[in-house]
């Protein structure tokens, strides 16, 4: 039979999908088959046309059904080549539909399919549909679906795939059509959801859930996620259309991680918003419990000689690190281990702790007593609420810490950081220390005994420690510091005496100051005059951006090496990379930063009062380098 029909008042491709499944289904009854041939050069009906149709019916119970063209309002592109093939056997009702290679892009503007799929620009899909039902057994339906080379994009950036290729077998038994059981696998390709970006070349990712519908509720019961070597996740998810609040509960009941994959494939591009990328990390974590409604219920956590290494910024290092807790039962010993700890190139080593555990949330029981630098660390207070713990809603961890420093080796503090070298000691208290939504604050202040006297911080606020920009802002007050101490350590030149001063209002963007008001000057309370070496004046000439009022270069200044003065001073109130000098006393022409005692008496002047502050401190460093700076020779 050949010709051209304007048949079946149906108008989907999924009407005639069914209607097809309905005829095989009814032939199944039959005790034979007769053979059947049909094309069409044409089918259509109101606005749906099938071109170059055929229909083929075996006596042995196979069947195809073709379609060269396949045009409908709502199709953004026509169909081509769409095919369903099958067999129905004898003795039972048995339906096997196939249908290969069709392309996604072409099923556009389609009214079943949700608004996001118009995302896609490209994959096509195969999908095999088997139904059986004995005579005298449960009935059995097996979906089998494979979707190749999808491309997509959503409008805002946040969810795309590039050739991302995947399986997906749904089977339903007997009575249960209304709880099917699901499993795939997604073999290749790339994948970015929000801030999660998986590449799946270096391995396959296997899924399985079984969802539930009834009474307006979605129950997905069994959801079991494995990522081979990196992640498995087993839970269950709720969702309660009934619900105008909380229609969404989460329950995570078992997850597993081993690293290095699992840092690589799914915490890696999260942290990079606050630069913990670049992280070598190996070990595992095991934890199995309650996670729902975004707080931790119950649990066992397990963490199994995990180490991470800042390979790429050295900024930290633990290794080894060994855990076991119970959040919420007080009756188990929770513990925590380590066998090193970095921080830069500070070694605070092994230790152990024991722990209090709530969900999401724990604390050291007793003080920690670590050894740093020749010195002490005494942790007395450290508590951490983890993201997702109760109380949490920012999505970070919430840190607590209080602390106080004994007898820490100023040598190797200040080989540690970099900086000059200088012996001494330093100790200090820290009262409490707060992170909380991404902010660091120190609660009170920081006291810390140096130089011989004592530097106070104040107000101490860090934004995004870890994360892009890092601000910060404080005040600091510096009192009776051993200047002969400060200026030999830097190589500035040897001044005695005492000093006080503060950096108030200091703001930091990246680490690197744009605005302070700073001061260092001689205590009221100092009384006679001090000394000062002939390097330390030149040093203080230069940086005023003056000259000393008698010459050093004179005949008689070059028998002299040592000088005395009575005060001095310098502030500087920076804004824009402009610093705004002031010292002891000024005129109409100048600013007085160090008045002279004795003879010779040597007194240094600034006339510039607006100085640049990046060349100042260009200038401060080359000082602090022992670099010669000296000018008028």
């Amino acid at each position: 039979m050949s010709g051209k029909f304007a048949i079946f008042p149906r108008n989907s491709i999924a009407d005639y999908c069914v209607l097809t499944v309905l005829l095989t289904y009814q032939s199944a009854a039959l005790a034979s088959y007769p053979e059947i041939g049909f094309s069409a050069e044409s089918i259509e009906h109101d606005n749906f046309t099938l071109q170059q149709v055929q229909v083929q019916l075996s006596p042995e119970g196979e069947f195809r059904f073709a379609a060269a063209k396949i045009a409908a309002d709502g199709l953004a592109h026509e169909i081509e080549g769409f095919s369903v093939s099958g067999v129905v056997q004898h003795g039972q009702y048995s339906v096997d539909l196939k249908f290969a290679r069709q392309e996604l892009e072409a099923l556009k503007g389609l009214e079943l399919l949700l608004p996001e799929f118009d995302w896609i620009s490209r994959g096509y899909i195969d999908a095999e549909l088997k139904f059986r039902q004995p005579p005298d057994g449960a009935s059995e339906l097996v979906i089998q679906l494979g979707v190749g080379d999808i491309g997509f994009d959503s409008p805002d950036g946040r969810f795309a795939a590039e050739a991302l290729s995947l399986e997906v077998v749904v089977s339903a038994l007997g009575s249960e059509w209304s709880s099917p059981a699901i499993t795939g696998t997604v073999r290749s390709g790339e994948l970015l959801i929000d801030d999660l970006y998986r590449d799946f070349s270096d391995g396959p990712m296997e899924f399985a859930l079984q969802p539930q519908w009834r009474e307006g509720q979605l129950d997905v019961r069994s959801i079991r996620l494995t990522d081979h070597h990196s992640l498995r996740v087993e839970g269950r998810v709720v969702l309660d259309s009934r619900s105008d609040s909380d229609s969404w509960k989460v329950e995570i009941s078992r997850l597993e991680l081993e690293f290095p994959g699992a840092y690589e494939r799914y915490i890696e591009p999260v942290a990079a918003a606050w630069t913990l990328n670049g992280l070598a990390v190996t070990g595992r974590i095991a934890w199995s419990g309650q996670w729902s409604g975004g707080e931790f219920s119950s649990g066992d956590l397990g963490i199994t000689d995990l180490s991470i290494v800042d390979t790429q910024r050295g900024r930290f290092a633990i290794t080894g690190l060994d855990a076991r807790m119970r959040p919420g039962d007080h009756t188990f010993d929770s513990r925590l281990a380590w066998r090193g700890l970095l921080l830069g190139r500070i070694n605070l080593g092994p230790g152990e702790v024991a722990l209090d555990s709530e969900p999401g949330k724990f604390a050291i029981v007793q003080p920690l007593v670590l050894d740093v630098l020749d010195g002490r660390l005494n942790l007395h207070e450290l508590s951490v609420l983890l993201p997702g713990g109760s109380g949490d809603a920012a999505g970070e961890p919430d840190i607590r810490l209080r602390a106080d420093l004994e007898e820490l080796d100023m040598e190797q503090l200040t080989a540690a950081f970099g900086w000059p070298s200088f012996a001494g000691k330093i100790s200090g208290r820290i009262p409490g220390v707060r992170f909380e939504d991404g902010v660091l604050e120190v609660e009170g202040e920081i006291r810390v005994n140096v130089f011989e006297g004592l530097v106070t911080l104040e107000d101490l606020r860090i934004e995004r420690p870890f994360g892009v920009l890092p601000s910060l802002a404080a005040n600091v007050e510096l009192e009776n510091l051993d200047l002969e101490l400060l200026t030999s350590t830097f190589s500035f030149g040897r001044i005695s005496g005492r000093i006080d001063g503060y950096v108030r209002d200091l703001r930091m963007l990246d680490w690197k100051p744009v605005a302070f008001d700073a001061w260092l000057g001689t205590p009221e309370n100092q009384r006679g005059s001090k000394g000062i070496s002939r390097q330390a004046v030149n040093h203080l000439t230069t940086l005023g951006g003056g000259s000393a009022t008698t010459a050093l270069t004179g005949p008689i200044m070059r028998l002299f090496n040592n000088f005395s003065y009575k005060r001095l001073g310098l502030g500087c109130r920076m804004q824009n990379n402009i610093c705004e000098v002031r010292g002891v006393s000024e005129d109409n022409v100048s600013v007085l930063i160090m008045e002279g005692a004795g003879v010779p008496k040597i007194t240094i002047r600034v006339f510039n009062r607006s100085v640049d502050w990046p060349q100042l401190l260009s200038q401060l460093v080359a000082a602090s380098e022992g670099e010669s700076i000296r000018i008028g020779d």
